[in-house]
């Protein structure tokens, strides 16, 4: 049968609903070439599943995703930008991977993550108060983005005064997952906010040496303290999981917002019973989830269901599809807050299962429960804009909602 061809992966459009494409991808061509970015897109849950298993396929990618996006030159700051991020466990394989999660994990535990817990509610109450006054909000930069900020920010004890300057920087870097680094002017800027955020952290760092607390930098220092194969891993790390979780969360708590809307229904239902509140969560990151991919890269020349895969080309998990999969969920084009079926694989899965998956849980949880504080829920904008989104992270670029007197 011919594979076929033209499918629209890129633009807005696609971001803005991107699942009937998806579908189409996994019933019809699982094991997908785009030739536009010369790379596979596969969509069965068994065969991505099976990627982050396969010996053939490596997450020591950045020299090749740097490369690609022309990142990479003699200059310092090109060299300590890949020095930067082809040492974070994000581009990692088993040993070393293993070695730095276990360093990860001492800061971002259940039991670690869950002592911020009133720290969150008090952080959403604060970002929930121009809602109260005004009646409406931007749910994206007045709402989620101070959420996530501010959750990561009292996790490594960042003062309130230098926040502002992390939302520059991760923003930047999210340009390297969606490719929006066409000039040099974009490609330094991107460096520059890479070197400066580490800059910062490793100042931290050192900073928490001195005078440690019970912060996760100060987790990360204690977990890497006599072990020399970590050393100066501490500051990587908290680098990482600043940079990643911003936009992760940032994208969830929005997604979650929206689905609600776009189901009034399963809202209604919401508000009659909150103790669902946790099931709404986890069926907002199956049906509407904020990363759409994982990616590896072929090391040695393979197949897929008999698809010729070449050393060096990339593949792209899209976990979306998989998540919307008949074979793993019962109407899985239906969003339903009671569903009992949970196996989803948004956080991805196996020895790259996402370590900050409790906090960004626990963030869209504690948002939620302060939104239902708000009588009603209104969209207040027919077209929402996806202009950030790429085929890893995706989320509405604003989100205006109404909240009007009951």
């Amino acid at each position: 049968m011919a594979v076929p061809s033209g499918f629209d992966l890129t633009s807005e459009r696609f971001f803005a609903d991107p699942f009937p494409t998806l579908e189409r991808l996994r019933t019809e061509a699982p094991v997908y070439f785009f030739e536009p970015l010369q790379c596979f897109l596969i969509t069965a849950p068994a065969d991505i599943e099976g990627l982050v298993k396969d010996s053939s396929f490596t997450a020591r990618r950045a020299t090749a995703l740097l490369g690609g996006l022309g990142m990479l030159g003699e200059d310092e700051l090109s060299r300590k930008t890949f020095d930067s991020l082809s040492r974070l466990a994000f581009f990692q394989d088993p040993p070393r991977h293993t070695q730095l999660r276990q360093l990860i994990m001492k800061g971002f535990s259940p039991s670690a993550v869950e002592w911020m817990r009133p720290r969150v509610v008090g952080l959403v109450q604060r970002a929930i108060e121009g809602a109260r006054r005004d009646g409406e909000m931007d749910v994206v930069s007045a709402f989620s983005e101070a959420v996530a900020l501010n959750t990561l920010a009292e996790m490594f004890v960042i003062p309130e005064v230098d926040r502002p300057q992390f939302l520059r920087w991760s923003t930047d870097l999210l340009k390297l997952a969606g490719g929006g680094v066409s000039s040099e002017e974009q490609k330094r800027a991107v460096k520059q906010s890479c070197c400066d955020m580490l800059d910062y952290m490793m100042r931290l760092v050192e900073e928490r040496r001195k005078a440690p607390g019970e912060d996760v930098a100060s987790r990360f220092i204690a977990a890497e303290d006599g072990d020399t194969e970590l050393a100066g891993e501490a500051a990587m790390q908290c680098f990482q999981m600043v940079a990643a979780g911003f936009v992760t969360s940032v994208n969830q708590i929005a997604n979650t917002v929206l689905a609600l809307l776009n189901h009034p229904a399963e809202l209604a239902k919401l508000r009659e019973a909150p103790g669902l509140v946790r099931g709404a969560v986890e069926e907002s990151l199956r049906f509407e989830p904020s990363v759409l991919s994982l990616s590896r890269m072929c090391k040695k020349d393979t197949e897929i269901r008999g698809a010729r895969v070449s050393e060096g080309q990339f593949v792209f998990a899209m976990i979306a599809a998989a998540n919307r999969d008949p074979g793993l969920f019962s109407e899985p084009d239906r969003f339903d807050i009671t569903r009992q079926q949970s196996r989803h694989l948004t956080f991805g899965s196996g020895a790259h299962y996402c370590p900050g998956a409790p906090l960004i849980r626990m963030e869209v949880e504690e948002s939620l429960r302060a939104l239902l504080s708000l009588p009603r829920w209104e969209l207040a904008e027919e077209t929402l804009s996806y202009a950030g989104s790429n085929l890893q992270d995706r989320g509405p670029s604003s989100l205006r909602v109404r909240f009007p007197a009951a």
